[in-house]
């Protein structure tokens, strides 16, 4: 069983997870489990699994396991390698899903590139010792934060849709490169290119950042022709084609704390305010904890659906993620570790996720300078209070100034 953090202190609380439970919060997230059968019947067939060491948010090791829990070897690099990293990330995943520091994932691996994840195992002294190894990170990193500049980027998606309601490709006007350029959806071993998506280069101010964002929308308008078709943005203004709204950071560190306020702070309260037609985005995308890390020595994070639905849930979002960056260390709010709201986030009920917007948003107004962005972010909570949601059937170009036509 998982200890998980208290909602309001971010101290562990007593409330314990059964094994029903875990398997229910794993599925719920997307993450196949079978924890709940032991003893599977593969059908006489051989199925390879795997035992992966988590630690944070990272692997120590993988190693190959027999039914019993013997192991029998380390992965190795080479043709295993695509292996490896898959069993590495879906191990990562449930260990997060599950509010849990440390421990062994014992994973199945199955036909198609599939898997099942069929044990847990908590490691409670490694977690206590990967807490205090995050802690002491936090400070390294703030120290270098605090030496270093810390930059922010994005790439938010929309799509193109005609009048009769046809998704119509980005790719017919904008290049897969470039600052305002196409983006990719696989179907099986096709790849299409039918999102736009806005690539303003990194800035250290979310006010620069948006800047910079509105001259790739000015960009786009003069490169897409047809001023007939529609620009639509959030989390599934489309059926078939959800939308992601990805962040970028580097000079920050990459740790459970940074992650775990990224979704508490600003997945949730977005999470909120989304469209209702946006929740059947998840947990196929938008499942929380979703990040990746980038050659450029940052990382993504890829939860959020596309914040280009209004200038308004633009600011809010930068700004927040801004504040989440500097001050993650002093944000102890986790809700969703909690199964109500963690269980409310993916079935989308937002009335249940606003009973804890107010402890959310008074975090918030405690920090050093959130004078600099209180005016939006305020406003934001009074959306949220309000009951108030964004429209994803809207044309965004007239809420940015994008004249419909030349």
């Amino acid at each position: 069983m998982a200890r998980v953090l208290d909602d309001l202190t971010g101290l562990y609380s007593k409330e314990m997870f059964t094994l029903e439970t875990m398997n229910a919060r794993l599925k719920r997230s997307g993450i196949p489990s079978r924890i709940l059968r032991k003893q599977i019947d593969d059908t006489g067939r051989y199925t390879a699994r795997y035992r992966v060491k988590v630690r944070g948010l990272s692997s120590a090791a993988v190693m190959q396991s027999m039914r019993g829990g013997g192991k029998i070897g380390l992965v190795q690099d080479g043709v295993e390698d695509g292996l490896r990293k898959r069993m590495e990330k879906a191990a990562i995943r449930a260990l997060y899903t599950l509010g849990i520091d440390s421990g062994e994932v014992e994973i199945a691996a199955l036909p198609g590139r599939r898997y099942a994840v069929e044990e847990i195992i908590i490691d409670k002294k490694g977690s206590h010792e990967a807490i205090r190894a995050e802690q002491q990170q936090n400070d390294l990193q703030q120290f270098k934060m605090e030496q270093s500049v810390i930059l922010m980027g994005m790439d938010p998606e929309f799509i193109l849709v005609s009048k009769d309601g046809r998704v119509v490709p980005a790719s017919l006007y904008l290049e897969r490169n470039g600052t305002a350029g196409s983006d990719a959806v696989r179907d099986g071993d096709e790849v299409s290119y039918p999102l736009g998506e806005l690539r303003p280069p990194p800035y250290p101010d979310p006010d620069g950042l948006l800047r910079a964002m509105r001259q790739t929308l000015y960009e786009a308008s003069r490169l897409i022709t047809d001023h007939s078709l529609l620009w639509k943005a959030g989390g599934l203004p489309a059926p078939g084609y959800p939308l992601g709204g990805h962040i970028h950071f580097s000079g920050v560190p990459l740790t459970l704390s940074v992650i775990q306020c990224l979704d508490n702070y600003l997945a949730l309260p977005l999470a909120i305010l989304e469209d209702p037609k946006g929740r059947g985005r998840r947990p196929r995308y938008g499942f929380l904890g979703d990040f990746r890390r980038q050659p450029y020595g940052g990382f993504e994070y890829r939860t959020l659906p596309s914040f280009l639905v209004s200038p308004l849930i633009t600011k809010a979002t930068l700004y927040m993620a801004h504040l989440i960056i500097l001050h993650h260390d002093i944000l102890r709010a986790r809700p969703l570790n909690r199964e109500r709201y963690h269980k409310a986030y993916y079935e989308g009920r937002p009335a249940v996720l606003r009973e804890v917007a107010i402890k959310l948003h008074q975090d918030f107004t405690l920090l050093p300078n959130y004078a600099a962005y209180s005016k939006v972010i305020d406003q934001i909570f009074e959306h949220i209070r309000d009951g108030c949601t964004w429209d994803e059937s809207r044309d965004i170009r007239s809420l940015w100034n994008i004249p419909a036509v030349p």
